[in-house]
């Protein structure tokens, strides 16, 4: 069961910092990379994720983190100016539900954070067509997969279910529901 505690401005911070945010950040998006970084998700087969060597990845919500923090990092990198507001409005949108879930008593935890990732991630695929989109929405959806079943503490393993909040964004955001601009 969810510790009912509000953590207020620590979880929205902790959100901002997760999701690369800043005051300059939202203003300005996220600097391209002139060296960009490999692919944490070599490949996916039968459910499983690997990395370049052709191991199998260990799926922890440190890795979850830092795979997504790559994807948002190179798609928003790839958007037009106009997209890139979108993009900063949309993701303004799912921090202040994620606020709100705080603010209401109910713990806004770690597992709420990657599937929102995992939504802006979708929203950035269809903003940011590549040869790649095919593979990296299987990716993203193995991801999503994964979140199905909560991946922290304390109830590691059990179904995950969203606050209300939060799955009501969810649904807007849906494919086919709302279409970036």
């Amino acid at each position: 069961m969810r510790d009912r505690t509000t953590v207020g401005g620590a979880a929205a911070l902790w959100l901002m910092a997760l999701l690369g945010w800043s005051s300059v950040g939202l203003a300005q998006g996220p600097a391209p990379s002139s060296d960009p970084s490999p692919d944490p998700i070599a490949f996916i087969g039968h459910g499983v994720m690997f990395d370049e060597s052709n191991r199998p990845i260990e799926v922890t919500p440190e890795f979850i983190e830092k795979a997504q923090a790559h994807y948002i990092q190179s798609l928003s990198a790839r958007l037009p100016p106009a997209q890139a507001k979108r993009f900063d409005a949309e993701r303004s949108r799912y921090a202040e539900i994620h606020r709100r879930v705080a603010a209401s008593g109910q713990a806004a935890d770690r597992q709420d954070s990657l599937v929102i990732n995992a939504a802006l991630i979708d929203w950035l695929i269809r903003a940011a067509p590549r040869d790649d989109a095919g593979a990296l929405q299987g990716k993203n959806n193995l991801i999503k997969a994964r979140l199905r079943y909560r991946l922290v503490a304390p109830e590691i393993g059990a179904l995950y279910a969203a606050p209300q909040e939060l799955m009501a964004l969810l649904k807007y955001q849906a494919p086919g529901t709302r279409q970036p601009e």
